[in-house]
Formats: C-alpha cells, structure tokens, sequence
C-alpha cells in the first residue's frame, strides 16, 4: 500500500527493489547530518584528554554507541589486548547494559587503565578532535552515523564489514573494516593506523571530503524532491 519507499543504504535499496511490491523505491544517503558542528573544532587537546584520563602521548581510539550486544565493543577490548601497547587508549561515549561486562572483561585482560567509559556524553565532536582513530565495530547498522560524524573531523575510521557500513567504509582507502567478531583484524588495523600516522591522516583527510555526501542540506533537497515539494 505504499506509494514511495525511502532507504538509507544501498543493500536495503536493492533488496526494496528485488523483493518489495512497492510503486517507487528510493535511495538516500542518511539521515542527514549538520556536518558544520564536527569542522573546525577549536579545543586544548591535552585538557580535554586529562579530563577524561587519556594521556596527552597515547594514541586514543573512540566508539560513540550504546553499551550493547549489537555495537560489539568488546571486540575492540578484546584487539586492544593483543597490541600488549600501553600507549594505545580506547574511549567509548555511551551508556548501556554492557558497562560492567565490558569493565570486567578490561581488567580480565589487563587493559582496564587503558579503557575509558565515559557515559552519556554531548561533547562528541571535541571527543573527535582529541582522537587519533574511530572505531564501529558493530555487528549491524542502518547505516552508522557517529562514524561519518568522525569522518568530518578527519579521522580514519575502522569498521566490521556488514549492512550500511560497507557504504562508505573502504579498505585501504577510509581506514580498515573487518568481520564482527575478527579480533585478530581488528587488532591488525589498529596497529596499522596508530603506528603509522601518514597513513591515517591520509584516510582522514579522505574521509573529511567524503562525508560531505551526507550533508543535511543535500538529504533535505532530495527528501523535498521525493515528497513533491519543489
């Protein structure tokens, strides 16, 4: 009974068009982000990081995401205890049912100095200007807005390879993606970006081009052209 149907990815697109019975299947890319509040972020990066415990010398990861099963935190713990790197930090901004697993499961492995869950935040873009890398690791996402957040910023992202991610996570070329549960890969990809800075601000200044694409303004002139409203 629908006249129009509106996809955020290109997988859900193809399958809407495969095996949907609908009149008009569309494809936009995202929600729609306000791009300018993640550009040109002006912050004392070494203040910001003893606020939240991160030395102002180490290379910090950073996940923005609720503390659940699908976001798959546990899996970037898990890698960053394979590093045996001390100088390698892990950030995550979220709140969730998964704070004290993840707690234990840092000190189980040794890493609980190195890991820093920071709750409910609404400083995410400092957050972003004060990190080296972003992690997604998440087992399913529409489409995963807090990593084309990071890409605004400059940040090279590392990923899993599933659903709407794979719209713009490109291996070698925005940063690295691997499968949900490949510690092994998502430690390589660590090691690869904190350990070699030309690299990832290689990727970071890619990713800070590419994120444009999902501009609130250009997702609101398509919404307006699908709804008629010209």
């Amino acid at each position: 009974f629908t006249d129009k149907l509106i996809t955020i990815n290109t997988e859900d697109f193809e399958l809407a068009k495969r095996k949907f019975k609908v009149n008009e299947v569309y494809y936009v890319p995202g929600v729609g982000i306000d791009l300018s509040r993640f550009e040109e972020i002006s912050i004392d990066k070494s203040a910001k990081r003893n606020e939240i415990g991160v030395p102002e010398n180490a290379k910090l990861l950073l996940s923005v995401g609720e503390l659940n099963e699908n976001k798959n935190h546990q899996v970037i713990i898990r890698a960053l205890a394979k590093l045996n790197n001390v100088k390698v930090h892990y950030a995550i901004a979220g709140i969730g049912s998964k704070k004290e697993y993840l707690l234990n499961l840092a000190k189980e492995l040794g890493v609980e100095e190195q890991v820093h869950l920071l709750g409910f935040r609404t400083d995410v873009p400092e957050l972003n200007s004060i990190s080296d890398v972003f992690c997604l690791p998440s087992h399913r996402e529409g489409l995963g807005i807090s990593s084309i957040e990071a890409m605004s910023c400059g940040l090279p992202i590392i990923t899993s390879n599933v659903h709407g991610i794979n719209d713009y996570s490109q291996n070698g070329v925005t940063g690295y993606k691997c499968a949900p549960t490949d510690v092994n890969g998502f430690a390589k990809s660590i090691c690869v970006l904190t350990e070699n800075s030309e690299l990832a601000e290689k990727m970071g200044k890619y990713n800070k081009t590419y994120a444009k694409k999902y501009e609130m303004s250009l997702i609101i002139q398509m919404m307006r052209e699908i709804y008629e409203l010209q």
